[in-house]
């Protein structure tokens, strides 16, 4: 017996709403509004896991970039590349500044309490970490950390923001201010949610560290390692998630300070940076002796896409920030910021020129089932 028509027009509706493009959340909040049974569908939880696990990857919905007021103050701001209203997603709380954004969270550092927020913009959670200290039981002098999804199992990363995370926070105290000859010293520690406490730490001795506005930098999560820019890309700091060590990694022959750690072809370790008016991809590859070398990969030119004024001596291309999983480069010209398809080579504006010089991308789904959080 044919299955009555009702139901073949709600099959067809359901897979015509699983359609609907994540990277404009606000074409769903509008399907949800159009009938309660839309709605319904649209906010149900297995319908949910099957759009999420059909489009597989979270649309980069925005970015958030540290805006410098004067006196000192640092503002983060969310700058968003979508429509994702109704509703709006919510800014950041004011005196902090951005460490990291990863699996749907944002890691932000309280210039107020010095402690680290992990916060949700998405679902609006909030968790408050006190900041480690050093072995002088101080602060440490210059510092970042990485947040990451700590659930077993968890592949895509679709189903974990109220799940277990940690924080692996690096420090360095590049100043002998305490007598001791551990200059240059970078240690790493990590907290987890389900412990609620900081691991022992691990140390490495850098040497000398140039004292500049960026000594540890942002990170990138590749494989079972994270890695930090050290003194704006002078040198490449792993940290080993599984074996909890440190060790360092000579940068690839790119301009200092104009460089972005980027996911590898292969999954590993990359770094992308600007020459010119091009933008230059290099991959670290381990040979059959075990020793690692960086492999020169393919070269975008930025001129023939972006407007970017030849000629012209106050043109500036800076990579600037890199989209974990939707291997994006984000490159700030003088004409706004654009995105860089790794794989396509394609290039998207995706703001007005501002004076961007690191951004952190921030990608999550975006389903009407967050209407009422």
């Amino acid at each position: 017996m044919a299955a009555p028509a009702a139901l073949l027009v709600d099959d067809l509706i359901g897979e015509i709403l699983l359609r609907l493009p994540p990277d404009d959340p606000a074409s769903l909040f509008r399907a949800a509004l159009v009938c309660k049974p839309w709605r319904a569908l649209l906010t149900d939880r297995a319908f949910l896991r099957r759009y999420r696990a059909f489009h597989r990857t979270p649309p980069v919905l925005g970015f958030l970039h540290d805006v410098h007021r004067s006196g000192g103050r640092v503002i983060p701001r969310f700058f968003p590349i979508t429509e994702a209203s109704p509703p709006p997603i919510p800014q950041p709380e004011p005196r902090c500044w951005t460490l990291d954004c990863r699996h749907g969270r944002v890691l932000l550092h309280s210039s107020a309490t010095s402690d680290l927020i992990v916060w949700d913009p998405i679902a609006g959670g909030r968790q408050e970490i006190p900041q480690p200290v050093n072995q002088h039981e101080d602060y440490y002098e210059y510092f970042t950390a990485a947040v990451l999804c700590a659930s077993d199992g968890c592949d895509d990363h679709h189903e974990c923001r109220r799940g277990p995370f940690v924080v692996v926070f690096a420090g360095a105290d590049i100043d002998d201010a305490y007598g001791d000859d551990g200059d240059g010293v970078t240690w790493a520690t990590v907290y987890s949610s389900s412990t609620g406490a900081w691991s022992a730490e691990v140390s490495i001795h850098l040497g000398p560290i140039l004292e500049n506005r960026e000594v540890i930098g942002r990170s990138l999560l590749a494989g079972d390692a994270l890695y930090f820019t050290v003194e704006e890309g002078r040198r490449i700091l792993k940290y080993d998630l599984s074996q909890h060590a440190l060790s360092v990694i000579k940068p690839p022959p790119l301009h200092i300070g104009n460089m972005v750690l980027v996911t590898a072809e292969d999954g590993g370790l990359g770094a992308a940076g600007v020459k010119g008016y091009s933008l230059h991809l290099w991959s670290w590859r381990i040979g059959a002796d075990s020793v690692g070398k960086w492999v020169s990969g393919r070269v975008v030119e930025l001129d023939m896409m972006i407007s970017i004024g030849i000629g012209d001596p106050t043109t500036k291309l800076n990579a600037v920030g890199f989209a974990e999983g939707a291997d994006s480069i984000f490159i700030n010209a003088n004409d706004g910021i654009f995105t860089v398809e790794m794989k396509s080579g394609s290039v998207k504006k995706i703001g007005k020129r501002g004076d961007f010089s690191t951004v952190f991308p921030y990608m999550s789904f975006y389903t009407p089932d967050h209407a009422s959080t």
